[in-house]
C-alpha cells in the first residue's frame, strides 16, 4: 500500500508545480481586473492556497478550463508540494481530470516565506459553465480510509465572468515577466456582409525581464461564446522590454447576424502540442470610436486594419478656376509608430453647411509608396462649385474604400473660415516645400512688366532651388495674379525640359497681360500644383492621350517686390536673366550707301541655373537724334547657347552668342543718308529686352557719330 501510495505522490509532484521564468504561465485575470482572488483554502501553519482565476474557452469536442493557484508558504522551512493535490469538480458531482499547464516547469518545493502560482487545464463537458465548477484542495494522509484530507473547496461565484471590465488592464505572465493589455482604439466598420473591427492593443512589459510574445491567438468573443479570429500585425516574434509599450494592430470580419453589441477581446496561447489553445486574458471591448474629427492645424488619429495614422488639416481654400471655384484641402498623414504604414485606399467629398456634397478628387504629390516610421505624406483633396456659391461651414470628410460598393469613414476635418487664409509668402521670403521627392525652396526674385499700346504683360520671375539629393524635374504649376479686390488674372508659365541639379535653381517666367493703371503694389502671385486628366485621343486619332490641366491643388501666395525700372545709360552690365551684356567701343561708318554699326561685346551666362529663354529677345534700336536714321535689330536668348562645338569668335556677323567679340557688325543700305552726313550729330542706342512681343527698355546710351564710345 505503501509503494502504491507513494508511487501516486510522485506523479503528483509533477502536477504541483511553479513556473520558473522563460515559460509563459497564466496570470491571475482577477488581478487583471481588479477582482480578489476567488478563494483561499489553508494548509495548516505552513501556508496556504488561493484561487487566483479561471477560465473557459469552447473548444471544438467541449470546453478548455484553465486556472492558477497561487502557493503561500508561510513556515520557516520549505513547503513539499508532493504532499498536495487539486481537484475540479462540477456541482453535479463529475470529476474531470486536471493536468498541469505544458510550460511550467518541475518544481517540488516553495521556499520559506515565499510564495507561487502552478496553472492547470482540464477538458470538460460543452455544456458546462464557469459557475458550475468547483475547485478542491486535498493533502495526502494516509490516516484517512482514502489517504485523502480535503482541505477545502473554492466554488466559481454566479457573478463571476473572469473578463476584464471596459477601462481596467488585463494582465497576463510571459515568462518571468508580465505583459499589461489594453485597447488604445476601437472602430468597427461594415460593408454588406460584416462588421470590420480593427483594434490598436497597446502590451506593455510591467515585469523586470524582456519578453518575447509566443504564438498567440486573438479573438473578438461574442455573448454567445463564438469566436472569430483577428489578424495581428506585427505580433508575430515581438519583442518587449521592461517598461516598454508595443502596438499591435487587430482587424477582422464577423458576420453582420452575431451583432456588435457586448464583445470581448480575448488572448489565448496557441499549443501544437496540446491541439488546442488555452486562454491567457479576456477583456470587455470599449465602446467604438466614432470617426476622427478634427480642426485644421490641430492632429487627430484614425485606424484601419493596417494600423493607427496621424492626420492634420492644413486648411480648406477656396480657389479660382475659369467660371468655376475649386474647393482643395491639405491633409497631412503621419506614421508615429514603429512599422511603415501603406497608404490607404481613400475617397474623400466635402460637405458644405452640413447639406451640400462636393464629391472630391484625392491627390498624393509626395513621391512614396509608403509611410515609414517618424514620416509623413501630403494628400491634397480638391472638388469645383459654382464661383458664385456662399457657404459658412465646410467640412472634409474621407473615407477607406474597402470595395467597390464599400466605403468607410475615416475622419471629418473642419475648418473654420479664419483659417481659410492662403499661406502667404513675405516680400524677399521663401517657402519651402517639405514633400518627400519634390523638396525645393521658392522665391520670387523679381518682377518685369514690358509695355504695349493697350495693356502691360507682368512677369513674376519664380525661382525655384533643388532642395533634393537628386536631379529634379520642375513640376507642373498653375499660377495667378491677384488683385486687392479678388479678381484674379490666369497667369502662363514658361516651360523648363531640363531636370534640376541638386542645389541647382530654375527661373521660371509667370506673365499675364493686365489692364493699363493696374496697381503693382497690391497684386499677389497665387501658385499651385496643377493636377491633370487625359482627355482623350489626339485630333489625328494616333492614340496618343490628350494630358490637360484639370485644377491645382497646394495654393500659396507670394508679394511681389518692387519692379526695377532703372534705365542704364550705358550698355554695361545689362541683365536679360541668366545672361549679362556689355557692349563696348561702339563705332558707325558710311560708305558710299552702306551704313556700319560695329561693336564689341561680352556675354556671360549664371551656371547652376535653368531658363526656357523661348520668347525672350534682346532688341538694338539705333536712333539718330534729328531723324535721319532709325533701325532696330532681334536677337533671340534662345540661340545664344554656342551650337556644334562654336564659340562666338566662330560664328558669324550677324548672330549673338555667349562669350566675347570683337567687331560685331550689322549693316544696312541707305542711299540717300550719304547725303545727310553733314547733319549727323549724336545717335541713340538702346537695349530692349522683348518678351512675348512686349518690350522694356533696360539702356540707352548717346554715342557721337563716327566716333568710338567707351
Amino acid at each position: 500500500m505503501r509503494n502504491k501510495m507513494a508511487a501516486r505522490a510522485t506523479a503528483l509532484a509533477l502536477i504541483l508545480t511553479l513556473s520558473t521564468g522563460g515559460v509563459l504561465a497564466a496570470t491571475p485575470a482577477a488581478a487583471a481586473s481588479g477582482q480578489a482572488a476567488l478563494g483561499s483554502v489553508a494548509a495548516g501553519a505552513s501556508g496556504s492556497f488561493e484561487l487566483q482565476n479561471i477560465q473557459l474557452l469552447p473548444d471544438q469536442n467541449g470546453n478548455i478550463v484553465t486556472f492558477t493557484v497561487g502557493v503561500h508558504n508561510k513556515s520557516a522551512g520549505d513547503l513539499a508540494l508532493v504532499d498536495y493535490w487539486v481537484r475540479l469538480k462540477s456541482k453535479t458531482g463529475h470529476t474531470y481530470t486536471v493536468r498541469l499547464m505544458p510550460q511550467d516547469k518541475v518544481v517540488n518545493k516553495i521556499g520559506a516565506h515565499s510564495s507561487g502560482q502552478v496553472s492547470y487545464y482540464a477538458k470538460v463537458g460543452s455544456g458546462e459553465k464557469l459557475q458550475d465548477l468547483q475547485v478542491q484542495f486535498i493533502k495526502w494522509d494516509f490516516s484517512q480510509p482514502n489517504s485523502e484530507r480535503v482541505l477545502g473547496q473554492i466554488s466559481v461565484p454566479a457573478s463571476y465572468t473572469g473578463v476584464t471590465p471596459t477601462g481596467q488592464n488585463a494582465d497576463f505572465q510571459v515568462g518571468s515577466s508580465e505583459l499589461r493589455a489594453s485597447t488604445e482604439k476601437f472602430t468597427n466598420g461594415k460593408n454588406e456582409k460584416y462588421y470590420l473591427p480593427a483594434i490598436s492593443l497597446q502590451l506593455e512589459n510591467i515585469g523586470g525581464a524582456a519578453v518575447t510574445l509566443p504564438e498567440v491567438q486573438f479573438s473578438v468573443r461574442t455573448p454567445e461564446g463564438l469566436l472569430y479570429p483577428l489578424d495581428a500585425k506585427n505580433a508575430k516574434d515581438l519583442k518587449i522590454s521592461p517598461k516598454e509599450t508595443k502596438t499591435v494592430q487587430l482587424s477582422g470580419a464577423i458576420p453582420l447576424k452575431a451583432g456588435e453589441k457586448g464583445w470581448e477581446l480575448v488572448i489565448t496561447r496557441i499549443h501544437p502540442e496540446l491541439k488546442f489553445n488555452t486562454l491567457l486574458a479576456a477583456y470587455q471591448l470599449p465602446t467604438v470610436s466614432k470617426p476622427a474629427g478634427g480642426e485644421a492645424g490641430k492632429e487627430t488619429q484614425f485606424m484601419n486594419k493596417s494600423g493607427l495614422y496621424t492626420a492634420k488639416l492644413g486648411g480648406i481654400y477656396r480657389l479660382p478656376w475659369e467660371d468655376q471655384d475649386i474647393l482643395t484641402a491639405n491633409v497631412t498623414l503621419s506614421n508615429k509608430g514603429e512599422q511603415s504604414l501603406p497608404i490607404p485606399d481613400m475617397t474623400a467629398y466635402f460637405l458644405l453647411d452640413n447639406a451640400v456634397k462636393v464629391e472630391a478628387k484625392l491627390v498624393r504629390t509626395g513621391k512614396v509608396i509608403g509611410i515609414d516610421p517618424g514620416s509623413s505624406l501630403s494628400v491634397e483633396a480638391l472638388g469645383k462649385i459654382p464661383y458664385t456659391y456662399a457657404f459658412k461651414e465646410v467640412k472634409l470628410v474621407i473615407q477607406e474604400k474597402e470595395s467597390d460598393t464599400q466605403v468607410n469613414d475615416l475622419l471629418e476635418l473642419t475648418a473654420k473660415p479664419d483659417l481659410q487664409q492662403l499661406p502667404f509668402v513675405g516680400l524677399g521670403a521663401k517657402y519651402a516645400r517639405e514633400e518627400i521627392g519634390r523638396k525645393a525652396q521658392y522665391t520670387v526674385a523679381e518682377i518685369n512688366s514690358y509695355e504695349g499700346l493697350t495693356g502691360s504683360i507682368v512677369s513674376a520671375e519664380l525661382e525655384i532651388e533643388n532642395a533634393e539629393k537628386r536631379f529634379a524635374p520642375v513640376t507642373g504649376l498653375v499660377a495667378h495674379f491677384q488683385l486687392k479686390d479678388g479678381t484674379v488674372f490666369p497667369a502662363s508659365i514658361s516651360d523648363i525640359k531640363k531636370t534640376v541639379a541638386p542645389g541647382g535653381k530654375a527661373r521660371l517666367n509667370v506673365w499675364a497681360a493686365l489692364p493699363k493703371g493696374t496697381d503693382m503694389e497690391t497684386i499677389r502671385l497665387l501658385i499651385g500644383d496643377s493636377v491633370t486628366q487625359e482627355t482623350g485621343e489626339g485630333k489625328q486619332g494616333d492614340g496618343q492621350q490628350i494630358v490637360k490641366t484639370d485644377a491645382y491643388v497646394r495654393p500659396v501666395t507670394f508679394a511681389l517686390p518692387k519692379e526695377n525700372k532703372d534705365v542704364k545709360d550705358k550698355l554695361k552690365d545689362i541683365t536679360l536673366f541668366p545672361y549679362t551684356v556689355s557692349m563696348s567701343r561702339i563705332n558707325t561708318s558710311i560708305n558710299n550707301d552702306v551704313l556700319t554699326l560695329k561693336f564689341n561685346y561680352d556675354i556671360s551666362k549664371q551656371l547652376l541655373t535653368e531658363t526656357a529663354p523661348e520668347g525672350h529677345k534682346l532688341v538694338l534700336v539705333f536712333e539718330d537724334y534729328k531723324g535721319n536714321k532709325s533701325f532696330e535689330r532681334a536677337y533671340e536668348l534662345k540661340n545664344w547657347e554656342p551650337r556644334d562645338g562654336k564659340s562666338a569668335e566662330q560664328v558669324t556677323d550677324n548672330e549673338l552668342r555667349i562669350g566675347k567679340k570683337e567687331n560685331f557688325t550689322i549693316q544696312l543700305q541707305d542711299a540717300d543718308l550719304i547725303f545727310k552726313q553733314r547733319f549727323l550729330d549724336k545717335y541713340h542706342l538702346s537695349v530692349y529686352h522683348e518678351f512675348q512681343g512686349q518690350r522694356k527698355l533696360l539702356a540707352k546710351q548717346s554715342i557721337d557719330w563716327f566716333a568710338y564710345s567707351d
